[in-house]
């Protein structure tokens, strides 16, 4: 697997996005594996530096005993925050 730095070498625009849409919000949604193939979605922060990506997460937390298993992922960040911060009024 590539490193951020060689991503971002061999495709400098479109790491430059990621890395901007990424910077937007704190805390983003990380997709992995269970034992069994099912998915688990927990929350993350992760930082660009010294040419990496870094996934914050506790020792010993489920999500990074997944990533030992299969290191498979999806990350996804927000774009914009909610409208009205409460659950009652958003529409739909």
């Amino acid at each position: 697997m590539a490193s951020w730095a060689e991503f971002a070498a061999a495709e400098p625009a479109f790491a430059g996005k990621v890395a901007d849409r990424f910077a937007v919000r704190k805390h983003k949604t990380l997709a992995t594996l269970r034992k069994d193939g099912s998915p688990r979605i927990s929350g993350i922060e992760v930082e660009f530096g010294e040419g990496e990506l870094y996934l914050g997460m506790m020792p010993g937390s489920r999500k990074l005993h997944d990533l030992q298993r299969d290191p498979r992922l999806a990350l996804h960040s927000p774009t914009e925050d909610p409208p009205d911060q409460r659950p009652a009024g958003w529409s739909g």
